[in-house]
């Protein structure tokens, strides 16, 4: 497989982390990138992070899986972008729990409309945002979906947000290993994560510990904190 990365390597290159860290879409209006740069440092941090662990994380999704009108690179790049836009939602509307995916999907939506993204692209990235807060078992929001109702990449993002949480490397800080994160799946599987996420995350476990390892000497955005994470020609990390 080219493009991304390829599957089942056992390390990445610095050329495949660069490759997860890049975020390849650029929107006429300039719009979220300027609203992604008003985020704090913690918090884009965080996006980034989740971003490129959700995008690897998409690289091991069941063929059948994937939507037919996506290649591979495709799927795993809307999910990366989806996940890097997770939290707009909440960032604008502060502590207002159960209703930022629902901000976040409309802002993103107004945005993806002015682009020359394909339906079935702007499909994955939209139920990316709308549906990572839901769970395996229901308990989840905004529309407590269950089991299968809830998109295969929605449950990606989920379980790479929950991984960025528990590191807690957003802050900078690495008070918990990935080794912890992946037993706190693994105890959640089939109650809060959908058992074909977390099938992706024992996949891709190996490099996403060493994203982390990369991330603990280069977090994202720590020597230039304005990068523009749309910019295709800049480096994050």
């Amino acid at each position: 497989m080219s493009g991304l990365l390829k599957r089942h390597k056992l390390r990445l290159s610095k050329k495949d982390i660069e490759n997860l860290t890049w975020f390849t879409y650029n929107e006429s209006t300039g719009f979220l990138a300027s609203a992604f740069s008003q985020f704090p440092l913690s918090l884009k941090r965080h996006c980034v992070q989740v971003g490129a662990t959700a995008g690897l994380m998409a690289n091991y999704a069941p063929e059948s899986a994937l939507p037919k009108e996506m290649s591979r690179d495709e799927y795993a790049n809307a999910v990366r972008y989806g996940s890097l836009y997770h939290d707009i939602g909440a960032y604008l509307v502060y502590n207002q729990h159960g209703l930022y995916p629902d901000t976040g999907v409309r802002i993103l939506r107004e945005q993806l409309d002015e682009t020359s993204l394909n339906p079935t692209v702007r499909r994955v990235i939209l139920e990316t945002v709308q549906y990572y807060g839901e769970q395996y078992n229901g308990q989840g929001y905004p529309d407590r979906l269950t089991g299968d109702k809830i998109p295969l990449h929605a449950g990606i993002c989920a379980i790479a947000n929950e991984i960025d949480n528990i590191i807690s490397a957003r802050y900078g800080f690495f008070i918990h290993a990935v080794g912890d994160a992946k037993k706190y799946i693994n105890e959640n599987k089939g109650t809060a994560f959908s058992p074909e996420a977390a099938g992706c995350f024992m996949d891709a476990h190996t490099g996403i510990a060493q994203l982390y390892s990369h991330w603990r000497k280069n977090p994202p955005f720590w020597k230039n904190r304005d990068i523009n994470p749309l910019a295709v020609d800049k480096s994050i990390g």
